[in-house]
């Protein structure tokens, strides 16, 4: 029998797999939602069985399992491994490995832990489906290409720049209309990722994981802190002639340069650090994609790879008046290799045939069972009742000052919640920062929360003349004068918003909402956070859902069809 599928996985940090055919991408997850452990590092076991479960498929309905990356690191690493790996470096022993061992091993063997992997599928009875691999920045391409595109026959300047992976940092291509054409590749010595790693590293928060962390720190120093320090930054990496490549300015790698930050660094006060790290990102970003549309002569941008993450360098790239369009993949670090494989390996087997359509929405993990979700409710023993209109009874409880956890419809993949696993809340209060911390976030205070919106009130809200669409919170926007409607999720030092923009036509339960808390308001903006304790997994079923409101001190719950209370007197109907 011949397969119908294509399974595509990610063994690596922040593991994931996603299944398609020749219809399109069907289903996607991250291991992490299934074991708990945030940006879990290993073989996807879980993840993998979801997604054939899903479609309902065993080995012999697979044409083909194919991997987003030539090189495989999918031996299991905790957090703490990862943490270790940047002490080492400080040891002989660590600096002979890290800068002898691995780029030499890696280096000679670009087909690195196939065998491991082909082992491990092995184990789970996948062992004779064909094996494919793709190039990991060729990946992070397509994903961006295939999944925004509007026009197939369109021409568009596909960008991608990471940490690293497989022996590169970042890209140039260009993508679309009589086919694709590399223009540039960056070497992984000069890696601005893994610059912005030992940073965040020697800021003490966990690298490959908190960057976001000291770019929101960045806007509360001075624009003179940020421009001095920046310059140590530039010392460090630049571009090369043609503009086109990054290029480093030092003898060490900036894998290898922890040495010389914490010399360079010494005695600087820790915003000021990060407001440097961050202007010297847009500065090379902006500079690197400017050259890219000179050279090209497109203006129609696409992003991927984990360093576009940086929802202010996506911000500083799509003002430039040279680029016409910008948008970055949604959660475009590594957990979404396996879509750009997919989407690949679909492109080559099915061409013509079956013309691969773009993302209409993220949602593509799993809805909520019916019979699940209510007998966790009764067994939860909390008050639930299903009513009349419950778009106007989750914006009446809005408005009422009370944030709700909402876990509704098919689940978001990535990092961003895009309202069906989030906290809901009015932004005009700005208090309510506090609340949701206290309750259930404990983020850091200089965090901003995040606000959405429909598509056609974002200019009431927000300065977009390029109108921009972002649908999936990768990019900021200034804000307008009446920024204390949505106080609660906007940047308190700069007042820009990462904002979701949504259409009726990706969410219209959630655009249902938004719609009644207009009516009520005469706002039609509502803050949005992911919905998850601090340092887990946004939650994926009815019974995560109830976990993460039991543990905390959220008072309403959104759970499906219902409405949940943190009361314990009897149902209500």
């Amino acid at each position: 029998m011949v397969g119908k599928f294509i399974l595509a996985i990610h063994a690596g940090h922040n593991a994931s797999v996603c299944v398609g055919d020749s219809s399109g991408l069907i289903y996607a997850i991250q291991e992490e939602r299934l074991n708990g452990e945030k940006n879990y590092w290993g073989f996807p076991k879980q993840a993998i069985q979801a997604c054939l479960n899903y479609v309902g498929a065993s080995a012999r309905d697979l044409e083909v399992i194919v991997h987003g990356a030539d090189a495989v690191f999918c031996r299991y690493h905790a957090r703490d491994d990862i943490l270790k790996s940047y002490r080492r470096q400080e040891t002989v022993a660590g600096l002979l490995r890290q800068r002898l061992a691995m780029p030499l091993i890696i280096g000679l063997r670009r087909n690195y832990g196939r065998d491991t992997l082909k082992t491990l599928l092995a184990a789970e009875g996948l062992g004779e489906v064909p094996l494919a691999f793709y190039d990991h920045h060729l990946t992070h391409g397509a994903t961006a290409y295939y999944g925004l595109r509007r026009n197939a026959l369109d021409r568009y300047l596909v960008l991608t720049c990471d940490g690293s992976g497989d022996l590169a940092c970042a890209s140039v291509r260009i993508m679309g209309g009589s086919g694709m054409e590399e223009v540039a590749v960056t070497p992984w010595e000069n890696s601005l990722g893994a610059l912005y790693s030992w940073v965040t590293y020697l800021s003490g928060f966990v690298p490959m994981e908190h960057e976001y962390k000291l770019m929101g720190m960045a806007p509360y120093a001075s624009e003179r802190a940020a421009a001095e320090t920046a310059d140590i930054f530039h010392a460090y990496l630049g571009l090369d002639d043609r503009g086109l490549s990054l290029r480093r300015k030092t003898l060490r790698r900036t894998n290898d340069i922890h040495a010389r930050l914490v010399a360079d660094l010494k005695n600087k006060r820790f915003d000021h650090i990060c407001a440097g790290l961050q202007r010297f990102t847009e500065d090379i970003l902006a500079t690197w994609t400017a050259n890219a549309v000179k050279a090209t002569g497109i203006g129609k941008i696409l992003a991927g790879g984990g360093v576009f993450m940086n929802v202010k360098a996506n911000k500083r790239i799509a003002e430039l008046p040279e680029v016409k369009s910008f948008e970055a993949f949604p959660s475009c670090g590594d957990e979404t290799l396996p879509i750009g494989a997919y989407y690949l390996e679909a492109t080559k087997r099915f061409g013509d045939r079956a013309p691969l359509p773009p993302l209409k929405d993220f949602y593509l993990g799993d809805d909520l069972d019916e019979k699940e979700t209510l007998a966790a409710l009764q067994k939860s023993g909390y008050s639930y009742e299903r009513p009349n209109d419950l778009a106007e009874t989750i914006a009446g409880l809005l408005a009422d000052g009370h944030p709700v956890a909402r876990c509704a419809g098919r689940m978001e993949f990535g990092a961003r919640a895009l309202g069906n696993r989030s906290i809901l809340a009015d932004p005009k209060d700005l208090d309510v920062v506090r609340v949701i911390n206290r309750m259930v976030k404990k983020r850091d205070f200089w965090m901003p929360f995040a606000p959405m919106m429909m598509a056609h009130r974002q200019h009431d809200y927000l300065q977009n003349p390029k109108k921009l669409p972002s649908p999936y919170m990768m990019m900021t926007f200034d804000t307008k004068e009446n920024f204390r409607d949505l106080i609660a999720a906007v940047h308190n030092a700069d007042l820009t918003c990462r904002a979701q923009i949504l259409t009726e036509e990706q969410n219209p339960e959630m655009a249902a909402i938004l719609k009644a808390f207009d009516r009520q308001t005469g706002r039609g903006v509502i803050l949005n956070t992911s919905f998850n304790l601090h340092g887990f997994p946004i939650c994926r079923n009815a019974a995560d859902a109830l976990y993460v409101f039991r543990e905390s001190g959220l008072q309403y719950l959104n759970l499906g069809t219902f409405i949940v209370r943190k009361s314990y007197a009897t149902r209500l109907s």
